[in-house]
């Protein structure tokens, strides 16, 4: 499941990228649609370590940055 995980978090993070670098609205959402796509059958099969660090990283670093603004 570690492998079937890793390889759909692969594709999200490449239509996610190919989604930035295209200019065409409609294919860029399709690519954004089918990244998120991706990245909920890698939280479906990942383990719980991994469904951890997906989900940990991003509000951490949501969090640092609103701390960072705050003092300034």
């Amino acid at each position: 499941m570690l492998t079937i995980s890793l390889v759909t978090l692969f594709v999200a993070a490449i239509a996610l990228y190919i989604s930035y670098t295209i200019n065409d609205d409609v294919f860029q959402a399709a690519m954004r649609f089918s990244s998120l796509t991706f990245f909920l059958i890698s939280l479906f099969c990942a383990p719980w370590s991994l469904k951890l660090a997906l989900v940990a990283i991003p509000l951490a670093i949501a969090s640092w940055n609103s701390f960072s603004t705050e003092n300034f």
